[in-house]
């Protein structure tokens, strides 16, 4: 599934893998998908970086952490699998 547009802080509208519009698609009834492979794009949902872009260096499954680089930023970050998500949108989109 993947969110098409966001509502309000906690709806959204989302598309199933079988082309099915749903709306009003609440915040609780969505899990994150954290890529499986390296160098994958991701979005940041959760905290003071929420909405940035970013790539995914690496990822431990037993802390549930995932190293993230973000766009245009020489650092690097540790995030929770939950404060992620893999990002689908435009690669050249200056929204972050």
């Amino acid at each position: 599934m993947t969110v098409e547009d966001v509502l309000s802080p906690d709806t959204c509208v989302c598309r199933t893998d079988e082309g099915w519009v749903l709306e009003g698609v609440r915040e609780d009834m969505l899990e994150t998908l954290v890529p499986k492979v390296e160098g994958s794009r991701v979005m940041v949902v959760l905290g003071p970086h929420a909405g940035r872009v970013g790539c995914m260096l690496g990822r431990d499954r037993e802390r549930s952490q995932v190293v993230v680089q973000l766009r245009r930023e020489n650092r690097l970050m540790e995030l929770h699998y939950d404060a992620v998500c893999e990002y689908m949108g435009p690669s050249d989109s200056d929204e972050d």
